[in-house]
């Protein structure tokens, strides 16, 4: 399902693909309780919207290493294409966000995330990753002027300006 995200060129080709995908990581999911949401989801898609984010975790618990490289590259493919809807950028940024936040986060990088987060106008996430990217390197003594610019220029976009 993933594969194919780099061929998708239209909004109903990438809402397409984000119900595939969201409904095989339900179906494939090694939960009982979350795999039985499957058929629900399938009629009815905000319900396998909520629940990608736990089903996801809980394939991905389960993955070997090779795979999960190949799966966090296709994530990646499909959140740097210059095609994908926003709506498709907010559910896999809110994918990023959700395993992120169960200590699981998806290697695929804050810079990469923060900029996809702009392009979404979600600027508080686009903050978060440029706070995180701006944190990761202790002890790095030369400043990233364009760094602070750009962790200035959304702060200002959120009305922080303190």
């Amino acid at each position: 399902i993933l594969a194919v995200a780099t061929r998708r060129s239209t909004k109903e080709d990438w809402a397409e693909w984000l119900r595939r995908f969201t409904l095989g990581t339900l179906r494939c999911c090694p939960c009982p309780a979350l795999r039985a949401c499957a058929p629900l989801g399938a009629a009815y898609g905000p319900v396998a919207q909520r629940l990608l984010g736990p089903a996801f975790l809980a394939c991905w618990c389960e993955l070997q290493d090779s795979v999960r490289s190949d799966l966090v590259r296709h994530l990646r493919e499909a959140l740097l294409n210059p095609t994908a809807p926003l709506s498709v950028l907010h559910a896999l940024l809110g994918l990023a966000e959700f395993m992120e936040t169960c200590e699981a986060p998806l290697p695929i990088g804050e810079r990469a995330l923060g900029a996809v987060a702009s392009r979404c106008h979600a600027y508080s996430k686009a903050l978060h990753y440029k706070e995180v990217e701006f944190w990761s390197e202790p002890g790095v003594t030369t400043v990233d002027h364009g760094l602070i610019q750009d962790l200035m220029d959304l702060a200002v976009k959120l009305g922080q300006l303190d």
